[in-house]
């Protein structure tokens, strides 16, 4: 009975255990004028399956033509998330001055088409994501 009893335990215990994973991409894209920033932090299980990302983009003007260029990054913005209003795609403003703006986007990855994805660089599965990003030369921490 004892020998049944620890073979429950260890089984049970065995199934509760917590497999997320968490790495974040970033890459940035510098002109003479502007710099754009992106990092996503995908939360990913022992399946290979990402199930959630958090989705950061920062532009940052460095003079007067990318104050021009980020007035039309905002505008492009706005219409994107319109785009996405009725899916499981959370966003927030962090900062919206002249010289920069910050949006964070949280995507339930799972539940969202290929097209979505793509369009944020993302894949369902995590090693085709990992294998996108090492392709493009973007580091992945975690």
């Amino acid at each position: 009975m004892k020998k049944l009893f620890l073979i429950l335990i260890l089984f049970l215990t065995g199934c509760a255990v917590n497999t997320d994973f968490n790495k974040v991409c970033t890459y940035e894209t510098k002109t003479t004028h502007l710099n754009d920033k992106t990092s996503i932090d995908v939360t990913y299980n022992s399946d290979d399956l990402i199930n959630e990302a958090v989705v950061i983009k920062t532009y940052k003007a460095l003079d007067k033509d990318g104050i021009n260029t980020l007035k039309n990054i905002k505008l492009s913005i706005e219409s994107y998330n319109t785009k996405y209003s009725d899916m499981d795609i959370e966003y927030y403003v962090y900062k919206d001055s002249d010289e920069e703006f910050i949006v964070k986007y949280k995507l339930d990855v799972q539940k969202l088409d290929n097209d979505v994805l793509k369009d944020f660089k993302l894949r369902k599965n995590s090693i085709k994501f990992f294998n996108k990003m090492r392709e493009a030369n973007i580091e992945c921490e975690g």
